[in-house]
C-alpha cells in the first residue's frame, strides 16, 4: 500500500497529529500551572501553596457578601436569611453588626482551617432628615489635599478635592464578617475543582515533562509527512490539485483565524466568566452542563481547531509544490480581475479620460480669468482661516490672515491686468496687428511686459507692411514687365508667322525661322505662367465654384496626356474608389492643376518605368496622389519644388519654367485645398485634398 496517496492513511494522521499537538499543549500548560502554583514543591510546601490559592479564591465571595450586605443595612426590617445571597455549600460565613450581634450564620461547626475576616462601614442618610430637601454642599464636606515641592523657581501643586459625608446629617453602620472554607469540600464547585487539579498536578508532576517531549516530537513527525503527502493521489503520477486546492487561501486562512479567534472567546469564557461565576454562587450545572463537560468541549474544539490548520498546511503545501500559491490568493484572482478588464477597455477608458480632461479643460477655459483667481483666492484664505482657528495661534492669527487677504486682493488685481493683456494678445492673434494694450494702470514688470508686447506690435506691422510692400512691388513688376514683353513679342511672332509663309528657298534661313518660332512660342508661354502666377499667389484671381466629379475630371486629364506617356513609356496605374468624389471648386483651374502635374510627370519621370494614381476618400476630403520615379536625383526638398522659377532639372536642359508646381499650388490653396509634395530618394509624390461636397 502506498501511504503517501492513501486517503485513509492521510486522515489518520492528520487525527493523530490534532491529538498529539492537544497533548502537548495540555502538558505544557500543566507544567506551567505547576510551577507557578507551587505543584512543583515538597508535599509540605504544596500545602501552604494549597492554602494561598483558596485563601485568594474567597475574596471572590467575599465582595458578594458585601454588595449585598449594603442592601441589608438601607433596609434592615427585613431578615438577612431571605437574601440568599451566597448559596456554596463550601463556604461558610457569619456576619455581626457593631453591637457583636450576629444577624446571620450558616455555620455548621465544621468549618476549615482557611478563614478570612473583614470590616465594612455604611454611610446612610439619617431617618429625621429622608424627606427634607437638603443642598448638596451640605450633605457632603470637601476636603483639599495640597501638594508641593520646591525645585529651583518651579512650584508645583497638585490640589485633590474629596468628598465625605457629612456626619449631621448621616449615620454609619459597621459590620464584621467571617469567612470559612470547608477543609472537606462537599460541593463540585470551583473551589473543589482547583483544589482537585492541584492535587493532580502535584501527583503526576514528574511525567508532564517527557509527555510533552514525545507528543511534541510525533507531532512535529506527523507534519513533516502529511506535508511531504499532500497533493499525492492513487492514479495520478504528478502532484494532484483538488478543487479545494483551487479555492482562495487568503479567504481560507481568514475563516481559519476567525475560527481560532472565536474558540479562543469561548475558553476565555469559559475559564473567565463561568469559572468565577461558580466561585460566587454554587451551580454544579452551569448552562445546563457541568464543568467537565465544559472543559472538554474546550478540548475537542482544540483538537478541531489543530485538524483544520494540518489541512490549511497541506493545502499550502500542495500550491508551493505547484507553484500556484499567490495565483490562488483571492488578491491576485482580483488584480488579474481588475487588469484584464484595464486591458481590454483600455482603449475606452482613455478615450473617457481624455474626455473628461477635455471637458474639465473646456469648463475651465470658460471661466474667465479674473473669476477663478477669485475662487483660488476666497478657497485659500478660506481654508486658511479654518485652520487658523483650528490651530489657535492666539491674537497673532487674525492678523496673519488679514495679511493674507492683502495679498488676496493684490493677486486678484494682478490677475485684472493680465487679462488686459490677454484680451490684447486674443485681438494680435485673431490679426489686428495695430491693437494697442493699456498700460495706464500697470506697474512694475507687468507694465514691461505689455509695452514689449505693444513693441512687438509695432515690429510685426511694420515687418507686415514691408513684406507686403515687397510683395506688391513684386508683383507689379512682373505684370508690369510681362505686358511691356508681350507687346513687342506679339510683333516677333506675327513677323515670324509671315517669314514661315513666304517661300524661301535656303534651308539655312528656314532653320532659324523654326528656331524663332519654337523660342518664341516658350516666351509666350513663360509670359501667361508669369501672369498666371502673379495673379494666383496674390489672390487677384476668379473662382468660380461649382459641384462636379473629380474623378471623371482627371480621367479626362489623362485621356489628354496620354499619347504622351505613351511615348516616354510611361504605365499608368491607376486605384480609384467606387465612391462619387463630388466637390466644390473651378473646374478650369483643377484642369490647370492637373495639367501642370501631369506635364511635369512627362518631362522628368524615368521612362519605362510606372506612374501610380490614387483616388480614395479619406477624413471626409476627396485624395488624389501621383507617384513616378524622377530620371534624375532629386537633391531638393518637396517645399523647394513649389517654390516659383526652381525646377527638378538642376541643369536647366528642359523646357520648363518652373511655375507649373507653383501655379498649381496656389490653385489649389484659392479652391479651399491642399496640394503637399514629398521626395523619397528618386520617388517623387504630390497629394492633393479636396474637401468633399454634401
Amino acid at each position: 500500500m502506498n501511504l503517501k496517496s492513501n486517503f485513509i492513511v492521510k486522515c489518520i494522521a492528520i487525527v493523530l497529529f490534532a491529538v498529539f499537538l492537544t497533548t502537548t499543549l495540555l502538558s505544557s500548560a500543566c507544567i506551567i500551572f505547576g510551577i507557578g502554583s507551587g505543584a512543583f514543591e515538597t508535599e509540605t510546601e504544596q500545602k501552604e501553596y494549597k492554602k494561598e490559592i483558596l485563601e485568594s479564591m474567597l475574596w471572590y465571595p467575599a465582595s458578594s457578601i458585601r454588595r449585598d450586605l449594603k442592601g441589608f443595612a438601607e433596609l434592615e426590617d427585613i431578615p438577612y436569611d431571605h437574601y440568599n445571597i451566597y448559596h456554596s455549600e463550601n463556604v461558610l460565613y457569619e456576619i455581626k453588626n457593631v453591637e457583636g450581634k450576629v444577624i446571620y450564620s450558616n455555620l455548621d461547626g465544621t468549618e476549615g482551617e482557611i478563614h478570612i475576616y473583614d470590616e465594612y462601614t455604611f454611610s446612610f442618610l439619617k431617618e429625621e432628615y429622608k424627606n427634607q430637601a437638603i443642598p448638596t454642599d451640605e450633605l457632603y464636606e470637601e476636603t483639599t489635599t495640597l501638594e508641593y515641592e520646591m525645585g529651583g523657581n518651579e512650584f508645583v501643586t497638585d490640589v485633590e478635592v474629596v468628598l465625605q459625608p457629612n456626619d449631621k446629617y448621616y449615620e454609619e453602620k459597621n459590620y464584621s464578617v467571617d469567612i470559612y472554607l470547608k477543609e472537606n469540600l462537599t460541593a463540585n464547585d470551583t473551589f473543589y475543582y482547583a483544589s482537585e487539579l492541584f492535587d493532580y498536578v502535584a501527583k503526576y508532576k514528574t511525567i508532564f515533562t517527557p509527555i510533552t517531549i514525545i507528543s511534541a516530537i510525533v507531532s512535529l513527525v506527523l507534519f513533516i509527512f502529511l506535508m511531504c503527502v499532500s497533493g499525492h493521489k492513487e492514479g495520478v503520477k504528478d502532484i494532484h490539485i483538488s478543487r479545494f486546492d483551487r479555492f482562495p487561501i487568503d479567504f481560507l486562512s481568514v475563516v481559519y483565524i476567525g475560527l481560532t479567534v472565536l474558540l479562543g472567546c469561548g475558553i476565555f469564557w469559559v475559564f473567565k466568566t463561568v469559572l468565577y461565576d461558580m466561585t460566587q454562587y454554587h451551580y454544579d450545572v452551569t448552562l445546563g452542563v457541568g464543568i467537565p463537560f465544559l472543559v472538554g468541549f474546550c478540548i475537542v474544539g482544540v483538537v478541531l481547531d489543530f485538524a483544520l490548520f494540518a489541512i490549511l498546511s497541506m493545502t499550502t503545501a500542495v500550491r508551493l509544490k505547484t507553484r500556484t500559491f499567490i495565483k490562488s490568493t483571492l488578491i491576485f484572482m482580483v488584480l488579474k480581475f481588475v487588469f484584464n478588464f484595464l486591458k481590454w477597455n483600455w482603449k475606452n477608458i482613455c478615450k473617457i479620460c481624455r474626455k473628461s480632461v477635455d471637458f474639465t479643460g473646456r469648463m475651465l477655459r470658460k471661466i474667465p480669468l479674473v473669476w477663478k483667481t477669485i475662487l483660488i483666492v476666497v478657497a485659500i484664505l478660506f481654508s486658511e482661516f479654518v485652520i487658523l482657528g483650528i490651530i489657535d495661534w492666539g491674537y497673532f492669527w487674525p492678523a496673519v490672515w488679514i495679511l493674507n487677504v492683502i495679498l488676496g486682493v493684490a493677486i486678484i488685481f494682478v490677475a485684472i491686468l493680465l487679462k488686459d493683456i490677454k484680451k490684447g494678445t486674443e485681438e494680435i492673434a485673431k490679426g489686428n496687428i495695430y491693437k494697442k494694450i493699456d498700460t495706464k494702470y500697470m506697474f512694475l514688470d507687468i507694465k514691461d511686459h505689455a509695452e514689449n508686447i505693444n513693441n512687438i506690435n509695432d515690429g510685426i506691422a511694420k515687418a507686415v507692411a514691408e513684406q507686403m510692400k515687397s510683395e506688391r512691388f513684386k508683383t507689379e513688376l512682373i505684370t508690369n514687365v510681362s505686358h511691356d514683353i508681350k507687346t513687342p513679342l506679339t510683333s516677333i511672332i506675327n513677323y515670324v508667322d509671315l517669314l514661315e509663309k513666304e517661300e524661301i528657298n535656303n534651308e539655312t534661313a528656314k532653320e532659324y525661322i523654326d528656331v524663332l518660332t519654337r523660342q518664341s512660342s516658350r516666351l509666350k508661354k513663360l509670359i501667361e505662367d508669369l501672369l498666371e502666377a502673379s495673379k494666383a499667389s496674390t489672390g487677384n484671381i476668379s473662382v468660380n465654384f461649382s459641384q462636379f466629379e473629380l474623378g471623371i475630371l482627371l480621367a479626362q486629364a489623362l485621356g489628354e496626356y496620354e499619347e504622351c506617356f505613351a511615348k516616354n513609356n510611361l504605365q499608368v496605374v491607376i486605384n480609384k474608389t467606387n465612391e462619387k468624389l463630388l466637390v466644390m471648386a473651378d473646374s478650369r483651374h483643377m484642369w490647370r492643376i492637373f495639367d501642370n502635374i501631369m506635364n511635369n510627370i512627362a518631362k522628368y519621370a524615368q521612362p519605362n518605368t510606372r506612374v501610380y494614381i490614387d483616388v480614395i476618400c479619406k477624413n471626409n476630403n476627396a485624395e488624389i496622389s501621383f507617384r513616378n520615379i524622377s530620371k534624375d536625383a532629386l537633391n531638393i526638398s518637396g517645399d523647394e519644388l513649389m517654390e516659383r522659377f526652381v525646377r527638378g532639372d538642376s541643369s536647366r536642359n528642359t523646357e520648363g519654367s518652373g511655375l507649373g508646381l507653383s501655379i498649381a499650388k496656389s490653385l489649389t490653396e484659392v479652391q479651399k485645398g491642399k496640394l503637399d509634395i514629398k521626395i523619397d530618394g528618386d520617388l517623387f509624390k504630390v497629394r492633393l485634398a479636396f474637401p468633399i461636397s454634401e
